[in-house]
């Protein structure tokens, strides 16, 4: 029972990840397979996981028909919003969008890596930003606490006069780190904005 509950599973498995199943393998119009892949932005590879889906159903993959309609779909993926929001996501460029054939995928593409740096900016001055609020916090502990000390009467005079002068370069050093934070604070908006604007700008332009 046990070795056939692991086969079932193992079964489940290897059809989860097949590109196709059996019926769909029986019924299959394989221009208009390939032209449905081409048009999502697949490689042309993906043919050849099609023939091993169907190969336990004995259907064989016309790869003439495959890749004419392949041709025709591919040009609705590689396109200048495609190419734009693949890069502004982090993807790799598509290598079946090849820049002789599709120039419009490569300008967008070039578009999107500008955006795509603009936000890695961003996420290295919100680092930056969460780094320097951790440590005023920290020092916002300490100040408290020195200024406990430096209040209490019965405390000697000595312990109280080092809790002043503690406190005072603490004092100090939040107040930089508070200007640090403002002025990344202010960077982080302006960033921001730019990142929205070129954004919104190229989705004007289509």
């Amino acid at each position: 029972m046990i070795k056939r509950l692991g086969l079932l599973i193992a079964g489940v498995t290897a059809t989860g990840c097949a590109t196709m199943s059996p019926e769909e393998c029986l019924q299959a119009n394989w221009e208009e397979v390939g032209y449905n892949d081409g048009a999502a932005g697949y490689p042309v590879s993906r043919s050849a996981e099609h023939r091993q889906a169907c190969a336990e159903t004995g259907i064989q993959v016309d790869f003439e028909l495959y890749r004419h309609g392949y041709s025709l779909g591919l040009p609705y993926y590689c396109t200048r919003e495609t190419g734009f929001e693949t890069a502004d996501h982090g993807g790799e460029y598509a290598a079946q969008c090849v820049s002789d054939e599709f120039p419009e995928y490569a300008s967008g593409y070039s578009e999107g890596l500008d955006v795509f740096a603009l936000k890695r900016e961003l996420r290295e001055l919100d680092a930056r930003i969460e780094d320097k609020s951790a440590q005023a916090n920290a020092l916002l502990s300490q100040i408290g606490q020195l200024r406990g000390t430096r209040d209490d009467d019965q405390l000697p005079s000595d312990t109280r006069r080092e809790a002043r002068y503690q406190l005072i370069q603490l004092e100090e050093l939040y107040s930089s780190l508070y200007r640090e934070i403002d002025f990344l604070d202010q960077e982080r908006d302006q960033l921001a904005a730019e990142i929205g604007e070129l954004t919104a700008a190229f989705y004007h332009s289509l």
